[in-house]
């Protein structure tokens, strides 16, 4: 059995260059973190009409260093959970025991969001 510890440890830096040292050293690959965000133009949304997006991110993931973790707009919001794993937000059994208290408030909070974007 793999512990996620073991995979991504808690204390290990989440930053792009972290990243790609690690895909480098482990992998003998470059990773392209921002390609598709570049390429569709995710972090300009705001400029294209878009609305009423919801963007979570489970910061233990290491997929996060290349999402959209800030607010783009008051409709284009991203929620951040620090201990969050990744899909930990999408668990097929919510709640779940193994939630979290930052994954039970980003629930909250995305509940919140849609419900006001739905009734306006």
């Amino acid at each position: 059995m793999v512990l996620i510890d073991s995979l991504w440890p808690v204390s290990f830096c989440r930053s792009l260059a972290w990243l790609n040292k690690h895909c480098a050293e482990r992998f003998g690959v470059t990773p392209e973190p921002r390609a598709l965000a570049d390429l569709w133009g995710f972090d300009r949304l705001n400029l294209t009409g878009a609305s009423k997006i919801l963007f979570t991110n489970g910061m233990t993931d290491g997929w996060s260093v290349g999402g959209i973790t800030t607010n783009l707009s008051d409709t284009l919001v991203a929620i951040n959970i620090a201990d969050g794993a990744h899909h930990s937000d999408l668990s097929h059994q919510v709640p779940s025991d193994a939630d979290t208290p930052a994954v039970v408030a980003a629930r909250q909070q995305a509940l919140g969001l849609l419900q006001a974007w739905l009734e306006a």
